[in-house]
């Protein structure tokens, strides 16, 4: 407790220099926490808009359906598969899925349209697609022949929202089929190619006309919190295994998100390693200077007795001490500062904006709170001041009471 004491007292002997160290580490640690969070919130909103905007966050399938998507591999929803769904709190809703490939047509137009089968009352749980209606409206009824076709896909046919169009599929026993549907809306997602091909229609209806029975080929999931998702394919593969099926989550269904998100997370690591160094060298300056600037006192302390070992364990709780207070100060500022800008977001307008708007994005750039921010922030200031003050504690460890009198 002494040294404690001792090591206190000496931290407020020189305001100045304490006051130096203790802003660095606070700023090191306030900066660290401020763009972490702008990296974590920007992914969670980049990740939540880009599952939304398609496969949701996993989907249990029949395996080797996401390598080879053919109506062959489908499956029908079991009473144990809907329990183990409803039962799970980390699950946050579901809606099944049927995918074909067929042909539009309309007057002399004809194209080749991605067919998605979904639920019209369960789709909103997991995915956005109701949202994204450009003009008319989204299926609301399950048994009607209606279709929501890409705005593009529209216009490429030269019809008009209320137009009858003739839908050409092969069905899953091989046989070509054909019947009308009414085009009921248009939808815009900001995809190029989807607002070109893509198409909407309800899930019993092209079990019908697919010859499909009670089968889909997916059903996709919407979960509370993205970090729950290996939890829940986890909990959910015993059950699927037995039916030759398995949970994917979104990492496999969005390999090419999967690979930019990577490589975004890659450049911001090695953005905060140039900082931190920059950061380390500032509070190895520090600390060095706030050691050096007291080898005369030190050397006295030494020529009355006091031990290496015991002046290095005092100079290392003063070092502590400021090291805590700086991460009290770093930690409320950076937690205020995100606080600001989870609540108000920055606004990207103009030009950008509306780049970022057309491609299905919201023109925000969010940030967290999120508790590992803090634990991330915090390790690796605590390492960077660590590390900095081996080589100033190394040097009080060997100084010599003649030597450290005579320092200037």
């Amino acid at each position: 407790m002494l040294l404690v004491r001792i090591a206190w007292r000496s931290l407020w002997r020189n305001r100045r220099r304490s006051i130096l160290v203790i802003t660095a580490i606070a700023f090191a640690v306030m900066f660290a926490i401020v763009r972490l969070g702008f990296d974590d919130g920007t992914f969670a909103l980049s990740l939540r808009t880009a599952v939304r905007s398609s496969t949701g966050y996993l989907q249990i399938q029949k395996v080797g359906y996401n390598d080879n998507p053919t109506l062959q591999k489908s499956f029908a929803i079991t009473p144990e598969i809907e329990s183990a769904i409803k039962s799970d709190p980390m699950i946050e809703g579901s809606s099944p899925r049927i995918q074909a490939g067929g042909l539009l047509s309309c007057r002399n137009h004809s194209l080749g349209a991605l067919i998605t089968g979904v639920e019209p009352g369960t789709e909103d749980l997991v995915t956005d697609f109701p949202e994204k209606i450009d003009e008319g409206r989204f299926l609301d009824n399950d048994s009607t022949p209606d279709v929501v076709v890409g705005y593009k896909l529209l216009r490429n046919l030269g019809a008009r929202v209320g137009d009858s169009v003739v839908v050409l599929a092969q069905g899953f026993d091989g046989v070509l089929g054909n019947m009308f549907v009414r085009i009921v809306g248009t939808f815009k997602t900001g995809s190029d190619e989807f607002d070109r091909t893509g198409a909407f229609m309800s899930v019993p209806v092209l079990q019908n006309f697919l010859a499909m029975g009670d089968n889909v080929n997916a059903l996709a999931l919407s979960v509370k919190d993205p970090a729950d998702v290996d939890k829940i394919v986890m909990k959910l593969d015993p059950l699927l295994r037995h039916g030759g099926l398995v949970a994917v989550p979104w990492q496999q269904l969005l390999p090419q998100l999967t690979q930019t998100m990577g490589f975004s997370h890659a450049a911001h690591i090695l953005f905060l390693s140039i900082l931190f160094a920059v950061v380390g060298f500032g509070i190895l300056n520090a600390l060095l200077m706030s050691v050096t600037e007291r080898f005369r006192e030190f050397g006295v302390l030494l020529s009355i007795g006091m031990s290496n070992f015991k002046l290095a364990v005092t100079t290392a709780i003063e070092m502590l001490f400021m090291v805590i207070i700086g991460f009290a100060i770093g930690n409320a500022a950076g937690a205020a500062i995100n606080y600001h800008f989870v609540r108000h977001p920055i606004v990207l307008g103009g030009d950008v904006g509306q780049y970022v708007h057309e491609w299905g994005f919201q023109p925000i750039v969010p940030s967290s709170l999120s508790p590992g921010i803090f634990i991330t922030a915090g390790t690796i200031v605590f390492a960077i001041s660590l590390a900095a003050s081996v080589y100033p504690l190394w040097r009080v460890s060997r100084l010599e009471p003649l030597k450290g009198i005579r320092y200037t």
